[in-house]
């Protein structure tokens, strides 16, 4: 990877962007709490939700045209706000995670002798830095274990292959699969069920009982499965601050 970073599958370099003007700040994220005053005690009561908020990561980027900087300067905006929603965040600074994100502000870009540009650019980042290895799926064709390399407790897309209901189970909490013939998706961050058969997904909400979706904590985490399912393939989804 070039010095800079990529952002919606586009990156730096393919604008003809110079580079990241300087090594970029790395902000963490504030954890959420409820804060109550009880009236007659001293200091604050702290309740923690269990989640973090987004946090902001700017990069200071300048760039050479290869035209007049006012006509790149289009190019380089419509890269960056022409997508809706969050998309892939990776950069040349900390290879191995990406964020999930989106502009935040405007896009300012400052014109020097209408050939160089340069531009601070900040994004809205889910609190989550996912690790580039939490992508790799990881196959079980028969129970097994599967460790956690984080502090942080992650919520993975489960693959559950079989030709008959059967149950799977991580760390004891079970989720039941009533109609079974292929794969079935549990997505535990949504806490959804879908297969899928054709270009767009199907809801399987309905073949499945969960009163709860499965989590992987740090360390290490059980994985069990029976009845007709043949195989479990988990995409942990690992993320640190």
């Amino acid at each position: 990877m070039d010095n800079g970073f990529s952002f919606g599958g586009k990156a730096t370099w393919d604008f003809k962007i110079a580079r990241v003007e300087r090594y970029p700040n790395s902000p963490g994220a504030i954890r959420r709490y409820k804060t109550y005053s009880i009236p007659g005690r001293n200091g604050d009561l702290h309740f923690d939700e269990g989640s973090f908020e987004n946090y902001t990561q700017p990069y200071d980027v300048y760039f050479h045209a290869s035209d007049l900087a006012n006509v790149e300067a289009h190019v380089v905006k419509a890269w960056l706000l022409s997508t809706a929603g969050y998309q892939r965040l990776v950069d040349a600074y900390d290879p191995g995670h990406y964020r999930m994100a989106k502009v935040a502000g405007e896009i300012n870009i400052r014109n020097y002798f209408n050939r160089y540009g340069k531009f601070t650019v900040s994004f809205d980042c889910d609190p989550r830095a996912f690790l580039l290895s939490g992508d790799a799926p990881v196959e079980f064709p028969a129970p097994g274990e599967l460790k956690n390399p984080t502090a942080y407790t992650a919520l993975p897309l489960i693959a559950v292959v079989g030709n008959a209901p059967g149950t799977v189970s991580v760390n004891g909490i079970t989720v039941q699969i009533k109609v079974l013939s292929g794969t079935i998706f549990l997505d535990c961050e949504n806490e959804n069920a879908y297969s899928v058969r054709g270009e767009a997904p199907t809801n399987e909400n309905g073949s499945i009982y969960a009163p709860r979706f499965p989590s992987l904590g740090p360390g290490s985490n059980s994985v069990a499965f029976s009845g007709g399912i043949t195989s479990v393939t988990i995409t942990p989804r690992w993320w640190e601050i």
